[in-house]
């Protein structure tokens, strides 16, 4: 981890560092900083999305509710953020959706179920995963495609 964490922040990881980034976010016991390469979804210029099994078994998504203030480095740029769990139902079925459409090729890493699969199935792999809002504070550029 620590390996990719040093890729990352040097924009080193080519393609994969469109998709990944490193949280940096104090540990709820200790309030060290701690940091964490994770992937994640643009949202819009000042949102990012990311997702972590529901149960809370990552660190990272443990300690942003003793700590929601965090940076984020994306392609060897660090931003300022503040973390959002995603509670809201409906908001968690766009962004659902939204990881369908761009992440199509990773889904069955990310949810654990083919994107094919019944609606059934996608709902249950849905309610594993919990989502976080990083509210940015200052936009992020746009990143040629």
């Amino acid at each position: 981890m620590r390996g990719m964490a040093f890729l990352l922040k040097h924009n080193l990881m080519g393609k994969l560092g469109a998709q990944m980034m490193v949280i940096t976010v104090r540990g709820r016991k200790t309030n060290k900083p701690y940091s964490t390469p994770i992937g994640f979804l643009p949202f819009d210029d000042t949102t990012i999305i990311a997702l972590t099994n529901r149960n809370g078994e990552s660190n990272w998504y443990r300690n942003i509710f003793a700590h929601p203030d965090v940076s984020l480095t994306i392609q060897g740029k660090t931003y300022s953020a503040r973390a959002e769990p995603v509670t809201d139902e409906t908001e968690r079925q766009k962004i659902f959706e939204l990881y369908k459409q761009e992440r199509a090729d990773t889904w069955k890493y990310l949810f654990d179920a083919p994107l094919t699969a019944s609606e059934t199935e996608l709902q249950a792999a849905l309610a594993k995963r919990a989502f976080v809002k990083f509210h940015l504070d200052a936009p992020r550029a746009k990143q040629a495609a």
